[in-house]
């Protein structure tokens, strides 16, 4: 009796942490929201990119003025143009959202116009044009970033089970923030260079020194939430680590006097932009 009343028990134990175990998994199965056919986070990572596209296509032509026999960044440029308008084709057919769409059709409007001037012929004219427009361009994309960002919330809000999941819904906005963030300092790499470039004599104006600084204060003060985050791991670690060594040798005062040469401000920002791009690549694959 003493052995029936033990199997009995166990089998009992056993049946509760079966249907523990399965009520996990049905919440952990549970699919989420999608942005056409990718991830939210990978939507979010895309149309972030989008902006440093931007500016590393304007860097590119500037430093291409007075290095127009650099093959490579003539190859980067038309790189870039070709991705910049696949990706936006992209956001555009995935989202089913009238208000995100309205916003890439403007990103599109403006791209039509400095897509002109970065396909002439290097000069400082055409060069003055794209520094006017690049910024109005930025913040269209940085509009689309943000549509995105409240269509995830919204989209969580229609699947039975995330609705009322408070802890998950604050985990996925924090997630977000955190891609946002080191996306946009992966654009700032290339905006500091754009604008280092920009402090050439014949394009400097009244606003390019505090310019450059302000580009270098917001990348330096946005490395802190990095290193706060709450989704960094050992691996995530080790990249904020090599960003941050890249990022201390651009610090140096060689920045701030104009020391750096065109090739050494060229390269520099594209290894920062890659140190930054690998941080965003594992923010955007977390799993909650």
């Amino acid at each position: 009796m003493k052995n029936y009343y033990s199997i009995t028990k166990s089998a009992h134990i056993l049946l509760i942490l079966g249907i523990m175990t399965l009520g996990f998994t049905t919440i952990n199965a549970q699919p989420k929201p999608k942005y056409g056919v990718m991830t939210y986070n990978k939507a979010i990572n895309i149309s972030e990119k989008q902006g440093m596209l931007i500016q590393k296509i304007a860097k590119d032509y500037l430093y291409m003025v007075e290095n127009s026999d650099d093959e490579k960044a003539s190859r980067n440029l038309r790189t870039s143009k070709i991705i910049f308008e696949k990706q936006n084709e992209i956001l555009f057919k995935n989202s089913s959202n009238k208000i995100t769409k309205s916003k890439i059709k403007k990103v599109s409007n403006l791209w039509s116009t400095f897509k002109k001037l970065v396909e002439s012929t290097p000069n400082f004219d055409s060069a003055k044009k794209i520094l006017n427009l690049n910024t109005d361009l930025l913040k269209e994309t940085e509009n689309v970033v943000r549509s995105i960002a409240i269509e995830s919330k919204n989209a969580n809000k229609m699947i039975k089970g995330l609705a009322n999941d408070k802890s998950y819904n604050e985990k996925d906005i924090e997630l977000k923030k955190i891609i946002t963030v080191s996306g946009r300092q992966r654009m700032l790499a290339q905006r500091l260079a754009l604008y280092y470039l920009a402090n050439h004599p014949t394009l400097k104006d009244k606003n390019s020194d505090q310019m450059l600084k302000n580009i270098y204060n917001e990348i330096d003060g946005m490395n802190t939430p990095l290193l706060l985050s709450d989704f960094d791991n050992a691996e995530i670690d080790e990249k904020i680590a090599n960003a941050l060594t890249i990022w201390e040798l651009i610090k140096q005062d060689k920045l701030r006097k104009q020391g750096y040469k065109h090739k050494e401000i060229y390269d520099v920002s594209n290894k920062l932009t890659r140190a930054y791009n690998e941080i965003t690549t594992l923010y955007e694959h977390t799993k909650l």
